[in-house]
Order: structure tokens, then C-alpha cells, then sequence
């Protein structure tokens, strides 16, 4: 019976660990993002920037509330779990703002794909859209929907 005690306790202390360092990276990365102090906050907001777009505004708050969660959660397997949802929540964000930006006309694809992803970064850095990861999900949803289109799927199920 100790054994399991002791287990339980030390799974407890690793989670606790793993609360507590999401806390420490959600304030350390909203000081560096909302303040840009020092050299590591002027050159970490363009970057994430240009990586996610606005996003970047989301990730302290998002990871501080998944470590609230996690504090008051008492199951040590929801850790990864929740960590994901966050990661494909932001992703589907990124990528959604994109296809807007597609949509409206402010970014174009018909320069290739490199070139689209460039464009997306360095407007991500002003940020305006998705930054470059949007970009390269966006990009390939755009082109499926556009093959499945032109290959006829659509026109032979409308009810016109």
C-alpha cells in the first residue's frame, strides 16, 4: 500500500511541476508579447508574429487557463490531452483567419506556395492574418476544395 501512495503522490508533484512552469511561460510570454521588454520581447513578438499572426496575443491567456485547469483538474492523463486541444484550437484560428485573407484578396496564391508562406510571415509580423502557419494549412485546404470542385464532385449533387 505505501508504494501506491507514494506513486500517486509523485504523479501528483510531476503535474503540479507541469502547472506551475505553465504559469511561469504564460506570464514570462505576456510580459515579452504585450510589453516587447528587452531584446527577447522585441524579437519574440514579430517572430511568433509571423508564425501565427494576432494569435500570439492569445498564447499567454490560453496557457495560463489551461494551467487553472490543470491545477483543478485531478487527472494527471488530461495534461497532453489538453495541450493539444489548445495547439489544434490556435491552428484552426490561424488557418480560418487566412482563408479570410485569401478570401478578401490581401493575400495572394498565385505565386506558388513558398512565396504565399513568405508574404503570410511578413504580414504576420504587422500583424494582419494567420502568420505563416495559417498560410501552409490554409493553402492546402484551398487547393483541395479547389480540385474536389473543378473535378465535377459539386456540380454532380446540386439540386439545380
Amino acid at each position: 500500500m505505501p508504494r501506491g501512495r507514494r506513486s500517486k503522490k509523485k504523479n501528483r508533484s510531476i503535474l503540479d511541476m507541469q502547472v506551475v512552469a505553465l504559469i511561469i511561460a504564460s506570464i514570462l510570454l505576456g510580459v515579452l508579447i504585450y510589453t516587447k521588454a528587452g531584446y527577447i520581447g522585441e524579437t519574440l513578438s514579430p517572430v511568433l508574429g509571423g508564425i501565427m499572426g494576432w494569435i500570439k496575443y492569445i498564447i499567454p491567456v490560453g496557457t495560463f487557463a489551461v494551467a487553472i485547469f490543470l491545477a483543478c483538474d485531478e487527472d494527471k492523463e488530461s495534461f497532453m490531452k489538453k495541450i493539444t486541444q489548445y495547439a489544434v484550437l490556435l491552428l484552426c484560428i490561424t488557418t480560418v483567419m487566412t482563408v479570410i485573407q485569401v478570401a478578401q484578396g490581401k493575400l495572394s496564391l498565385e505565386n506558388g506556395f513558398e512565396e504565399t508562406v513568405v508574404e503570410a510571415y511578413n504580414k504576420g509580423t504587422e500583424n494582419h492574418g494567420g502568420g505563416a502557419v495559417g498560410a501552409i494549412c490554409a493553402t492546402a485546404l484551398i487547393s483541395l476544395l479547389r480540385k474536389s470542385w473543378n473535378s465535377g464532385f459539386y456540380n454532380r449533387y446540386s439540386y439545380n
